[in-house]
């Protein structure tokens, strides 16, 4: 059971607390149901309890002007002396403490001094005798108040009185009456507390929902501005720690990019020299060899720069048609030579970095030219993103190490041509600038053969 109210809970945390507002406010107006039972239980035989006291009252003169006189006797009416107060067996309840008051007040009003008046029972009825205290309350029943009391008349005598006293009701249907009344005292409340719950919680949220924002454009752009610090206590502590953690990315990832750069260009220079001796050796495979791997440092020095660049932000985002795009880098790769094959398509209009996404293009194309020596570029466009599939006939990778490939100083190479393909940090930066761009970078084997790499971008519009 717990299970299932789990699921049906909202995971929004601005539902939630709006509905938890709503069910609150609705249980306490369901609380409150017993003052409203108390005070409704009074209003109803207020009529019947005047109509009483008023013949208790004329029943006294009668007796002031001929004590030996009897007294009224009926099934509605009757009126006993008694020597002594009736003991009181029960506590009253606070609604019949209510109507005691109505008696002693219009007691008080009739007579003009105050006379000692206590309830013993007092119930309401219907016109055959049966109980029907809810019907009555909302007046789909007539309602017919028995009262049993007692007032001290002089020291040691005291009038009893049992008396029937209906009251007029309302003949409005039922359907009519409960409408009204749910109308009334539980929908209009309910959807006052809803706008004040909506309110309450979307003011609430606010601030929360602006740090999301600020977090999710952090991946974005992490020299954007500062969250301001405002709202409550919490959110305040949150937006500063926030900034506090925005400007160490900065200073750290500045420190890192001047930390590489000056090691590549104190290795550079040395790199330098090395060449221009090696390039003096009369051995041909000897310097061969030497001036390959002095390449192969200068490439390492150059990866560890762009790994260190990733994470700058892209700026000039622009809108721009990713197919033309497409159709330069291909052109580029088909002019020296390359078996790259792109047969072009129809326009598809993206907003980004546009020379940061022909960087992804030519790294993907290059790496399916390093492993296969081919690739096959396609472009579809969807309702809110566009698709470039990369493909190409090699050897594909190993499906455990398919999640593995964008990750830092991992490679899709074998063992035998390790060494001259990189060192693994191209895929990583493509994916860092696709996930820049809000786009994703899967990786898939063909059935065919060889390895499917698609770039998802969002669109223009999206």
């Amino acid at each position: 059971m717990l299970t299932g109210l789990r699921r049906l809970w909202p995971d929004s945390l601005f539902t939630q607390l709006s509905l938890i507002l709503v069910i609150a406010g609705l249980a306490i107006q369901l609380m409150f149901s017993s003052i409203w039972y108390d005070v409704r239980f009074g209003q109803v035989l207020e009529a019947p309890a005047r109509l009483v006291i008023f013949r208790t009252v004329n029943v006294m003169r009668q007796l002031d002007e001929a004590p030996s006189a009897p007294l009224p006797t009926s099934d509605t009416f009757h009126v006993e002396r008694r020597a002594s107060p009736l003991p009181m067996t029960a506590q009253l309840s606070t609604a019949q403490k209510n109507v005691e008051r109505l008696l002693q007040d219009a007691l008080h009003r009739e007579v003009g001094d105050a006379r000692q008046l206590s309830l013993v029972d007092v119930e309401i009825r219907d016109e055959n005798g049966q109980a029907s205290t809810w019907s009555s309350l909302f007046g789909l029943s007539p309602v017919v108040g028995h009262f049993n009391f007692q007032l001290r008349l002089a020291p040691n005598q005291w009038l009893h009185v049992r008396a029937v006293q209906p009251h007029g009701w309302n003949d409005r249907p039922a359907w009519e009456v409960l409408g009204d009344y749910a109308m009334r005292v539980y929908l209009l409340r309910a959807l006052a507390l809803i706008v004040v719950a909506l309110l309450v919680a979307r003011l609430s949220t606010r601030p929360l929902r602006r740090l999301v924002r600020a977090a999710a454009a952090l991946g974005q752009d992490i020299r954007q501005p500062p969250l301001p610090v405002e709202g409550p206590k919490e959110m305040r502590q949150a937006a500063e720690t926030f900034n506090a953690m925005q400007q160490q990315l900065i200073d750290l990832m500045g420190e890192r990019t001047q930390l590489l750069s000056a090691v590549s260009h104190d290795l550079r220079t040395p790199l330098t020299r090395m060449r221009l001796r090696v390039e003096g050796i009369d051995e041909a495979l000897l310097r061969e060899k030497l001036i390959a791997n002095i390449d192969q440092m200068e490439t390492l020095i150059a990866s560890l720069l762009d790994s260190a660049s990733q994470g700058a932000a892209l700026e000039g985002h622009a809108v721009f048609d990713l197919s033309q795009l497409i159709n330069e880098v291909a052109s580029e790769f088909v002019d020296t030579g390359s078996d790259v094959r792109w047969s072009g398509s129809s326009p598809a209009t993206v907003c980004g970095h546009a020379p940061s996404l022909r960087r992804v293009l030519h790294n993907l194309i290059d790496n399916a030219l390093r492993h296969a020596g081919n690739a096959r570029l396609s472009l579809q466009t969807l309702d809110d993103r566009v698709e470039v599939a990369i493909q190409d006939d090699g050897p594909g990778i190993d499906e455990a190490r398919l999640n593995e490939i964008v990750q830092p100083w991992q490679r899709g190479d074998t063992p035998t041509n390790a060494g001259a393909l990189g060192y693994g940090l191209g895929l990583s930066i493509a994916r860092s600038i696709v996930m820049a761009h809000q786009g994703r970078l899967r990786f898939s084997n063909r059935e065919s053969g060889g390895l499917r790499v698609v770039m998802t971008l969002p669109t223009r519009a999206s």
